[in-house]
């Protein structure tokens, strides 16, 4: 699963490959279905300080450049245009970069300014658009969007709930819940480059675990653990992703 940091907006593009013939030789291989009630997830803690000029977003002990809500594109010193435009109860904030994803955001507040919601439409270039929405908790501050939030809930459309795995040989076909298509990757940690300067790793530890660790311009990303159970008919996934958005997501897989 993506579950990505929306303020990082680095989009993982899954490189194509044909699945192998899977034989019941190994139990990992077969296809997976996502037990929705055992999803957990604790996201990253932020902050928020908005004025009459616009807004600054802290998170992991960093305060990004503010941006300024006045409905104008603003160039970003990294090349990217935002435009942010101020709504009744939060923003809303369009972003793009030539041979980037384009995202459009907004947020919002409940009617007691208690929960915030983040819908975001990502269009990565060439690929069909698909949103991530996030929910967030206040745990301070205030009025309006200003404050410290915790992220407590999150659902992407593109979400299937099915994991595919083939593993032939020393390789592995494998195709994430969100993912249109598999990923060849070598077993034993190898990258395979993705989009851009994103790349994918698959190790396996032993015979009952299975690591993905996803990096962009070198940087970990996300890393997720997939642990098969002793009797092959359900695996356990663990996705971590650091600083400065720390979060930990885990779920179980019921073989289908």
């Amino acid at each position: 699963m993506k579950r990505l940091s929306m303020s990082v907006c680095a989009l993982l593009c899954c490189a194509t490959g044909a699945l192998p013939a899977m034989g019941d030789s190994n139990p990992w291989n077969g296809s997976w279905k996502m037990d929705v009630s055992s999803i957990k997830y604790s996201g990253p803690t932020f902050s928020i300080a908005m004025d009459a000029e616009g807004y600054a977003l802290t998170r992991g002990g960093k305060t990004d450049p503010k941006r300024i809500c006045d409905g104008k594109p603003h160039q970003d010193s990294d090349g990217t245009t935002i435009t942010c435009t101020r709504t009744a109860s939060g923003y809303q904030v369009e972003t793009s970069k030539s041979g980037d994803a384009t995202v459009q955001a907004k947020v919002s507040l409940s009617s007691d300014g208690n929960m915030m919601t983040r819908k975001a439409m990502i269009s990565p270039p060439g690929a069909a658009p698909f949103t991530i929405t996030t929910t967030s908790k206040r745990v301070s501050g205030g009025p309006g969007v200003s404050g410290t939030w915790k992220e407590v809930h999150f659902a992407e459309s593109s979400e299937t709930g099915l994991l595919t795995i083939a593993v032939a040989g020393d390789s592995v076909a494998f195709k994430e819940t969100d993912a249109a298509k598999p990923t060849m990757c070598k077993l034993d940690g190898t990258e395979v480059k993705l989009g851009g300067a994103s790349t994918m790793a698959v190790k396996m530890e032993g015979t009952h675990t299975l690591k993905v660790t996803y990096r962009a311009d070198g940087k970990i990303r996300r890393e997720n653990t997939f642990e098969l159970s002793p009797d092959g008919k359900t695996i356990k996934e663990t996705d971590v992703t650091p600083e400065p958005s720390p979060s930990t997501t885990s779920m179980l897989f019921h073989k289908s």
